[in-house]
């Protein structure tokens, strides 16, 4: 199947998010004059999917997320200042961190004559719409729905079918799901009866057949919608 309708996620699969989240945690300690340890990093992403993990299966909220993970940090760094200004102030850094994958510009512009496009995100919408309104990739999009805006999160059929409708689709085979997460992007869009493209970014192993597809660099999905 050729496709030509196409739900793209946006964190590490459109945006670098972890250069974003380095670079956005970092400046967020400088401002605050606390200290950055070397492994701060691999903790606060080891840590941070754990919390989103725990969102996405509706076992905390965003506000609970968003104390829980300042939390984590301070006691890491041995280090604190007010919670929700700092919390407030990582938000803001990354909302401005709109660093593109390799490919992502250039695939884009091949697909824009040929595909309708939108993005579904979860994420929050204090990041992704400052971050999507001052992109670059912004004008390929006719629609992005944010979870926390919406109140449904991947891998609900809620948010899927609504975007759907949002762009005038039927909730079919015909409309494609472009997303690194097995879980939120695949699975989820196979349940709402979409098709799926696992974006297998950091080439993970999995024993699940779900996907429809998959591809290691974005390029790849040129030859998804007949255009290589």
């Amino acid at each position: 199947m050729k496709y030509n309708k196409v739900i793209f996620d946006a964190d590490n699969t459109l945006f670098d998010f972890n250069r974003a989240e380095a670079v956005a945690l970092t400046n967020t300690l400088k401002h605050f004059a606390l200290p950055c340890p070397d492994d701060l990093m691999d903790f606060y992403r080891q840590m941070n999917v754990g919390l989103w993990q725990q969102l996405d299966q509706q076992e905390i909220d965003i506000k609970t997320l968003k104390h829980r993970r300042t939390q984590a940090i301070f006691n890491h760094i041995g280090a604190s200042t007010d919670a929700d200004e700092f919390a407030h102030q990582y938000l803001t850094q990354l909302a401005q961190c709109d660093f593109l994958l390799p490919g992502v510009s250039e695939t884009l512009t091949r697909l824009e004559p040929h595909c309708h496009m939108m993005i579904i995100t979860n994420g929050l919408s204090q990041v992704q719409q400052p971050r999507m309104n001052n992109s670059s990739i912004k004008g390929f999009f006719k629609h992005w729905v944010i979870s926390e805006e919406m109140g449904h999160a991947k891998p609900a059929k809620e948010i899927f079918h609504h975007s759907c409708d949002l762009m005038g689709w039927q909730a079919n085979q015909e409309v494609l799901m472009v997303g690194d997460n097995y879980r939120c992007d695949v699975q989820g869009a196979k349940a709402s009866g979409l098709s799926a493209c696992w974006f297998n970014l950091f080439h993970q192993k999995t024993d699940s057949t779900d996907h429809d597809h998959e591809i290691r660099h974005f390029n790849e999905l040129l030859s998804l919608t007949g255009l290589c």
